[in-house]
């Protein structure tokens, strides 16, 4: 059995990349207080730095949990791409703000 998957009870599982559990941790720690300041300080939404921040934590929070739902063995590629295309939804969408600020 490759160190990349783990049976568990029957089931076939990918085991989550050390970096990607903690991509998800530290965006999650991340966005909590960036949101917060970004509800509470409305000026800063013209600030093309603060935006680019949250945009960068946002969507790598975003790509880190979507490709941690892949966790059984046969949806990783699948959730691989939902992921990808999130992030480039995102990244799009976000960088169309960021410019326009």
């Amino acid at each position: 059995m490759p160190d990349s998957s783990r049976i568990v009870y029957g089931r076939a599982f990918a085991v989550t990349p050390l970096w990607l559990w903690w991509l998800q941790r530290l965006s999650a720690l991340a966005l909590g207080p960036l949101v917060l300041l970004h509800v509470a300080a409305p000026a800063l939404a013209g600030n093309r730095l603060w935006l680019a921040l949250l945009l960068v934590v946002t969507a790598a929070h975003g790509y880190s949990g979507l490709r941690r739902y892949g966790s059984a063995a046969r949806r990783t590629h699948a959730a691989t791409v939902i992921a990808l295309a999130w992030l480039a939804a995102v990244a799009l969408i976000g960088g169309w703000i960021v410019v326009a600020a």
